[in-house]
């Protein structure tokens, strides 16, 4: 099956990280929508409304979920991820995105099974066009 990558979504409590890593993205020529939200809750909400408009398993949601936030920290959010992921009409990509050099952090994310790399801030071109070969 042929995935086609439809959206990038990037959940960051930080805009400044938001804003770098969608020039990053821009620069790694890639000509698809950027979302953004501002913590998990809001990622969640973004989730939902993406399956009325990805309506084939082929569409791919690409996510970079960074770690610490306010209202839904990247933890809490995979745990709710675990619950509508089934209910998806597309397919995700999930990656998380961290500043973060406790080792720890690093250990649970590649525990969960949703998570397909633990990524430091901040993302390159790069690693971008590596993710998407």
């Amino acid at each position: 099956m042929h995935q086609n990558l439809n959206t990038i979504l990037l959940i960051d409590d930080d805009n400044t990280t938001n804003y770098l890593h969608r020039k990053i993205i821009s620069k790694s020529d890639i000509d698809i929508p950027i979302q953004v939200a501002n913590n998990g809750k809001e990622g969640m909400d973004q989730l939902v409304a993406l399956n009325e408009i990805l309506k084939e398993k082929e569409d791919l949601l690409l996510i970079f979920l960074d770690v610490n936030m306010p209202v839904m920290d990247g933890w809490t959010f995979l745990e709710y991820f675990k619950e509508i992921e089934p209910k998806l009409n597309y397919s995700t990509q999930l990656f998380m995105v961290s500043s973060s050099i406790n080792p720890d952090d690093k250990n649970r994310a590649l525990k969960n099974s949703f998570v397909l790399d633990y990524l430091s801030k901040p993302l390159n071109v790069s690693l971008i066009k590596k993710l998407l070969e």
